[in-house]
């Protein structure tokens, strides 16, 4: 598979090696493509650098891996040519907050992933690879059983290519239902940067919805 990348950040070039050592093809995108080559030439053959746009034509699946703060830069270059792609939202809805740490930019009611759905609507958004920082990803990929656990969620006919491309990371995929059932994807979350088992993190959500349910 060819796998666009939106964003040539930790996230990006972490997953780019996994799926390359799965098998895999990338592209890695910036405004600036000449600048990756150096990390284009450390991936190997299996990696090219492109603009965000050429990437999001080219890709048959799009990882979308910006910092928040340019995710809306980032969206505009490649809306016009995501119509009907499936698009992995691994962004997190944060900024560094002006006393240090990190805040939230969207609405503590508001999911994420519906959020991006409304961005991108021709889009088919599947929200996956946000709750495990960036070290815990390379740490943790292919970690012998129990495997660590990445939860996705979107619609059924999508999520099994990006279930497909977690296992291609060396990770345990976890289906939580639809983009409405994803806000445990963000944070903050019992399972946001945990590193967890599958079994675990079913374990936790179904501790929230007890509690919910009370």
């Amino acid at each position: 598979m060819k796998i666009g990348i939106i964003g040539a950040g930790d996230v990006g070039q972490t997953l780019a090696k996994l799926w390359i050592q799965a098998g895999h093809s990338v592209i890695l995108s910036s405004r600036h493509p000449e600048t990756l080559q150096p990390i284009i030439q450390e991936l190997g053959s299996s990696a090219k650098a492109a603009t965000v746009a050429q990437t999001a034509i080219a890709g048959d699946v799009l990882l979308l891996a910006v910092n928040y703060a340019t995710v809306d830069a980032a969206l505009a270059q490649m809306a016009p040519y995501v119509t009907n792609k499936i698009v992995i939202d691994a962004t997190n809805p944060l900024r560094y907050a002006d006393g240090g740490g990190l805040e939230r930019v969207i609405g503590d009611r508001e999911i994420a992933g519906l959020v991006m759905a409304d961005k991108l609507p021709n889009a088919r958004i599947v929200k996956a690879f946000t709750t495990l920082w960036t070290g815990y990803l390379q740490q943790h990929a292919h970690r012998s059983h129990p495997q660590v656990a990445i939860a996705l969620a979107g619609n059924v006919s999508d999520k099994p290519a990006v279930a497909s491309l977690i296992k291609d990371a060396g990770f345990d995929p976890v289906d939580l239902g639809p983009l409405a059932a994803s806000r445990p994807l963000d944070p903050p979350s019992p399972i946001w940067n945990q590193v967890l088992t599958a079994d675990e993190v079913r374990s936790r959500l179904a501790q929230i919805s007890q509690l919910a349910a009370a």
